[in-house]
């Protein structure tokens, strides 16, 4: 697309889409073509960005993103949608307008973590602010079925976080900046536990009292406000063709 045929604000959210996938490469997040970070179009219910199929995460840039309606029709860009990102991702816009971004990986230091039988556990710091706010949603297989759409949204719920078992992660945010930085907690999390658990030593795991204090401590920094132009000044010095 010429960025002279899209209008401003179209053309930020494109910008702020392509910056995450740059930094999902960046961070080692990314898995070759696969996976998928989407961002709602302005001013519309149900259509969203998602990037061509085939494409490398370092690959994408703002002008080569494409928008698809609520059924997965294209009606920006090339016709190559990825399908179990196009489910997942409906999953959301279609049930819960206020995420704007939504955010799936399979990133490896967090993979292991989802196949934990009894979920993730809370056991730092950083953890805490992501406490209350992640939900669980059971694997079916790949995400191919559109049927799959309604029980992803009622797992995510008003969860930030959705851990899909024995797949992958998924968050979702107000702006781009939230999702990312969202994502970024929960493969910490996930991170913390495994090596926790795998140190075969007795865990302090704290109260629920101070899990619950701790994270609304953390409501004064709101993920992705102070992080965010940061994270763009990252990737103008890395690779600005992003913007292109």
């Amino acid at each position: 697309m010429n960025k002279k045929n899209i209008n401003d604000a179209d053309w930020k959210v494109r910008v702020d889409l392509a910056a995450m996938f740059r930094l999902t490469h960046m961070m080692g997040w990314d898995d070759t073509v696969w996976n998928h970070i989407t961002a709602r179009a302005p001013g519309t219910d149900h259509t969203f960005f998602m990037h061509q199929m085939g494409l490398l995460y370092e690959e994408v840039k703002a002008s080569n993103l494409i928008k698809v309606d609520e059924e997965g029709k294209v009606l920006e860009g090339p016709s190559d949608v990825n399908t179990a990102g196009f489910i997942i991702h409906s999953a959301v816009h279609l049930n819960h307008p206020n995420n704007k971004f939504v955010f799936h990986a399979h990133p490896p230091k967090a993979l292991a973590a989802t196949a934990l039988k009894d979920g993730i556990p809370y056991l730092v710091q950083d953890s805490s602010m992501l406490y209350g706010k992640v939900g669980y949603h059971d694997w079916e297989g790949l995400s191919v079925d559109k049927d799959e759409r309604f029980r992803i949204a009622e797992n995510l719920g008003d969860n930030k976080v959705l851990v899909m078992r024995n797949h992958g992660l998924l968050t979702v945010g107000t702006t781009a900046g939230e999702a990312f930085m969202n994502m970024y907690y929960a493969v910490r999390m996930c991170e913390i536990a495994v090596q926790a658990q795998g140190s075969g030593l007795k865990l302090e795991t704290a109260s629920k009292e101070l899990w619950s204090k701790s994270q609304k401590q953390y409501d004064a920094f709101a993920p992705g406000t102070n992080e965010w132009p940061a994270l763009l000044r990252r990737c103008d010095a890395k690779d600005p063709s992003y913007k292109d």
